[in-house]
Formats: structure tokens, C-alpha cells, sequence
């Protein structure tokens, strides 16, 4: 479950780095904004499975 967690947290921040385009004019401010913030969505979830993982132990 933790190795899940950090899974889903390091495709999250990959994906948040992702949006380092957009000062290259290689994306818009739109596909920018949705991957800011599905970037740190998807951190968020992965922190949340990290931290039940512990509260099962």
C-alpha cells in the first residue's frame, strides 16, 4: 500500500512538472492549469494512501 502511495505521488509530481511548458510556448494556459492541478490532486491521493497505510499498522 505505501509503494502504491508513492506510485501515485510520483506521477503526480511528474505530472504537476509537466506544466514547466508552458513559459517554453510548447502548451496553453489551460492544459497548464489542469496540470497543476491534477498534478496536485494526484500528490494529494498519494499522500492519502500513504497515511492509511500507517493507520493499519
Amino acid at each position: 500500500m505505501k509503494k502504491i502511495g508513492w506510485t501515485i505521488t510520483g506521477m503526480g509530481a511528474i505530472i504537476a512538472l509537466g506544466a514547466l511548458l508552458y513559459p517554453l510556448n510548447v502548451i496553453n494556459k489551460t492544459l497548464c492549469i489542469y496540470l497543476l492541478l491534477g498534478g496536485a490532486g494526484l500528490m494529494f491521493v498519494g499522500s492519502m494512501f500513504r497515511a492509511f497505510s500507517l493507520l493499519k499498522r
